[in-house]
């Protein structure tokens, strides 16, 4: 008995066990549940640009990169977001094989910006949501170097602008131009006209197409290094604009921008178009116009100097078609600044001229232009 009663009490609580294991805990006796299979994790793994990146074009787009495919629906200006620290419209994209997403600004950033891009709320094809959000910045180029406006061949309308960046960056935005067509951009360099030279070899600088409305933009890699000033045209057949500056005398001609820098004489168009032998000292200038006015200012010219402007009708400096603007001195430091009405009933071009005014002790100045590194 006691060796019966012994087994007995051996085994009724490995039953119990093995009945337990098989049912599951509880007096209900429900199998023991399956955890589900939690989806990959989702994250970005990359951003164009790269967050910290300095003197980044005030023409670019946002790319960001995911670690996997993502919801398309989740993808919108909702949950990524540029900001300084306003909200920047635009449009963003999808593109799934690559898993990235573009977002492209409606209009050019501002120069030396900060702007914030925040990725928040987008989710995997799987329905992984991201851990948290992610944030990134950067900083906008300093500022344009070079604006014009584009005008029409007869003048009467302006249908875009050209500008660069100081990286050399070339953008071309046209508005009301012929329709649905490919238009190439090119450069005509300045030339000395007293020295009975040719006309340097226009340099092509690409394209740019117009859809249906007559809009389009295009931004190309200046082509060549070094200090350059001329005219911009855009051509398709008969059809052309060029960059210019016209008295601002009608609503048609309001809306014109120009802006450019300062270019030492004797290093402009790789061969320079120096008149004389030296360079008068200048670190730095702009020639801006605005409500009808001219505006120069210079850094780092000689000291305590009278300089003299002049405006150029061609892209041939010094010829019957300049005319003298308006005249400074500059003060100790060699800085000084003018601002001069445009010449009445002039349509005189976009090339600007900063000269000593007594020629025959002093050389050269600048003239208006844009400067490409190497």
């Amino acid at each position: 008995m006691l060796c019966k009663r012994a087994l007995s009490c051996f085994l009724a609580p490995l039953a119990a066990l093995s009945f337990a294991l098989l049912t599951g805990c509880g007096s209900g006796g429900h199998a023991i549940p399956v955890s589900p299979v939690s989806p990959a994790p989702f994250s970005v793994t990359a951003i164009t640009p790269p967050s910290g990146t300095t003197s980044v074009s005030t023409n670019s787009t946002i790319q960001i990169t995911f670690s996997s495919a993502a919801d398309p629906a989740t993808v919108n200006t909702t949950n990524i977001q540029v900001t300084d620290p306003n909200s920047i419209a635009g449009t963003v994209a999808y593109t799934a094989g690559a898993n990235t997403a573009t977002l492209t600004p409606s209009a050019a950033l501002a120069p030396n910006t900060t702007y914030s891009v925040t990725v928040t709320g987008v989710t995997s094809s799987a329905g992984a949501a991201m851990a948290g959000s992610f944030t990134s910045k950067f900083v906008t180029i300093a500022a344009m170097q070079y604006q014009a406006s584009l005008f029409s061949s007869d003048q009467s309308s302006i249908v875009g602008q050209v500008s660069i960046d100081p990286l050399g960056n070339v953008t071309v935005q046209l508005t009301g131009a012929t329709a649905s067509t490919t238009f190439t951009v090119e450069f005509c360099p300045a030339y000395n006209a007293g020295t009975g030279s040719n006309a340097p070899a226009c340099v092509n600088t690409g394209s740019v197409s117009t859809d249906a409305t007559g809009s389009g933009s295009s931004t190309t890699m200046f082509p060549q290094p070094g200090s350059w000033a001329g005219d911009f045209e855009v051509y398709s057949g008969s059809t052309e604009y060029a960059t210019n500056l016209f008295e601002n005398t009608t609503p048609a001609t309001s809306a014109q921008i120009y802006m450019s820098t300062f270019q030492p004489e004797n290093t402009v168009n790789g061969t320079g178009i120096t008149r004389w032998p030296t360079q008068s000292p200048l670190t730095s200038g702009t020639v801006t116009y605005a409500n009808g006015s001219v505006a120069f200012a210079v850094t780092g010219a000689s000291p305590d100097t009278l300089y003299q402007t002049a405006e150029s009708q061609s892209v041939a400096i010094d010829s019957s078609g300049s005319y003298l603007m308006s005249a400074f001195t500059t003060d100790s430091s060699g800085n000084g600044s003018s601002t001069e009405p445009m010449i009445d009933g002039s349509g005189i071009g976009d090339l600007f001229e900063f000269l000593p005014a007594y020629e025959g002790t002093h050389s050269a100045g600048f003239i208006g232009g844009f400067s490409v590194p190497k």
